[in-house]
């Protein structure tokens, strides 16, 4: 249940929809297995796994929801090689060429006979709503699944008024914290980073690196940027922050960690709650202190701030 990455999107509305609400609005559209002709089917699930669960899991005022996705593997290497072998069989036997028009048509005859016969993968994508703070958040690791998710959600409500947050250039930002070391003392950078090149898009990965050295600097100096950094924040997660204001790699630190474990339920629920409740506390705080340094609103104030208090 805990979250390793981080898609972010924000209401432009106050999302005051009651959780039995929501739930009733998720019931229409549950998971249902493939078909056989179908290539993708998703629906919602109960976040916490159990079937007969509701599809909303609310805790101390979030929202978890969990979206269920089954899709088809059909390689495309399969398809192109079995489309080949027919077209070589038609030319063979009927002395002709195969036309591009027909092609499209065997490739599709190819592509619905595997279909039913193809192997499934399926896949759990969670997220959950911060009404509070006005918060979207979905561990994804790519904004096409948070496109999937979102598109999905969208559907299902009949609206989903949100949009990513509106952030200061955080390349800019991240490539200055490297340059001067300075940066709002409730951050630490770590020792990884991936730089880029701004005219030629040659990219540098750097891992287990002093980023303060004489070497980053260099590359700095030479105009290229910072597209990603390794940081920690408060003692509570360790995380990459990308350029996009993503988050990837995160990991809640041994004091957050001793907080789940000390605390003692009876049940698979309440340890769900649990967890579910210090995790959220631990993000919403986390999103607290990144939007007082890159969000735009308060932008001077954010400045002011690092410049009294750095690391």
């Amino acid at each position: 249940m805990w979250f390793k990455n981080l898609q972010l999107f924000q209401f432009i509305e106050d999302f005051d929809v009651a959780t039995e609400d929501l739930n009733k609005q998720l019931e229409s559209y549950p998971f249902q297995p493939c078909r056989s002709i179908d290539p993708v089917s998703m629906g919602w699930v109960s976040p916490i796994g159990e079937e007969a669960a509701p599809l909303v899991h609310a805790a101390n005022g979030f929202m978890m929801i969990c979206l269920k996705v089954e899709e088809k593997i059909i390689p495309g290497s399969v398809v192109r090689q079995m489309l080949d072998e027919k077209i070589l069989e038609i030319e063979d036997k009927q002395g002709r060429k195969v036309r591009k028009k027909e092609k499209e048509t065997l490739r599709e005859d190819i592509y619905h006979n595997l279909l039913s016969r193809a192997f499934s993968k399926t896949s759990l994508q969670y997220a959950y709503i911060d009404p509070k703070d006005g918060w979207l958040i979905l561990n994804a690791s790519s904004s096409s699944k948070a496109e999937e998710f979102t598109g999905f959600l969208r559907k299902t409500l009949g609206s989903l008024k949100v949009q990513l947050p509106e952030v200061q250039s955080v390349s800019t930002l991240l490539t200055d914290w490297l340059k001067t070391n300075q940066y709002p003392a409730e951050f630490a950078i770590a020792d990884a980073c991936v730089i880029q090149d701004t005219k030629e898009s040659g990219v540098i990965r750097c891992q287990k690196q002093n980023l303060i050295s004489d070497e980053i600097q260099s590359l700095l100096d030479g105009g290229r940027e910072v597209v990603q950094l390794a940081l920690s924040w408060s003692d509570q997660v360790s995380f990459v922050l990308k350029e996009d204001f993503s988050i990837k790699s995160l990991k809640f630190l041994e004091g957050v960690q001793d907080q789940a474990k000390d605390v003692f339920t009876e049940t698979a629920q309440a340890k769900f709650d649990a967890d579910f409740t210090i995790m959220t506390e631990t993000l919403r705080h986390l999103l607290q202190g990144l939007m007082k340094v890159f969000g735009k609103s308060g932008a001077n104030s954010a400045q002011h701030n690092t410049e009294a208090e750095i690391a």
